[in-house]
């Protein structure tokens, strides 16, 4: 059977497994009907860049990005080994965390700059869905007030759920 024949709702089941990056990188393209699919029918984006490298980040994020930001429902970024300096990456670009204005989940893991943290959650104070915030952070050498401060922050999020 060819994936031509699957019935669209079927696809988009299908594509809801799949990391959104592998997905655009593997289907992206092959026809017009796949990319409304992609683009237009599919109504919610899970992005994970845990694991991604950061050539696939790049290509991802210049070619695809902008044209989902406003259905991402979930976003997952990481600052470890095998995705070094990401959310410093993903700012670069020229993104904003308040840009993915459906944005109801959001997760960063090892981050270790302090400011970088600071920054992204003062733009969460502009997303409206914003229920669930997970944050791991590494090494911080940072003062136990500017610390207090990043908490309070945090907590004057009134959508978020603990």
């Amino acid at each position: 059977m060819s994936l031509e024949l699957l019935a669209n709702e079927l696809l988009l089941d299908i594509f809801e497994f799949l990391n959104v990056h592998n997905l655009f990188r593997a289907f992206h393209g092959l026809n017009t009907r796949i990319d409304q699919l992609l683009l237009i029918q599919l109504q919610k984006y899970y992005l994970d860049f845990r694991s991604i490298a950061k050539h696939d980040f790049e290509f991802f994020s210049q070619q695809h990005l902008t044209s989902i930001n406003d259905r991402i429902i979930s976003l997952h970024i990481s600052d470890d080994i095998e995705t070094p300096n990401l959310p410093e990456l993903l700012l670069s670009h020229g993104y904003r965390i308040s840009q993915f204005i459906h944005l109801k989940s959001l997760s960063i893991d090892s981050i270790s700059s302090f400011d970088l943290l600071n920054q992204i959650i003062l733009q969460c104070h502009e997303l409206s869905y914003l229920t669930h915030l997970n944050i791991m952070i590494q090494n911080n050498h940072d003062p136990e007030e500017n610390f207090r401060d990043f908490i309070n922050s945090i907590w004057s999020l009134t959508k978020l759920t603990h």
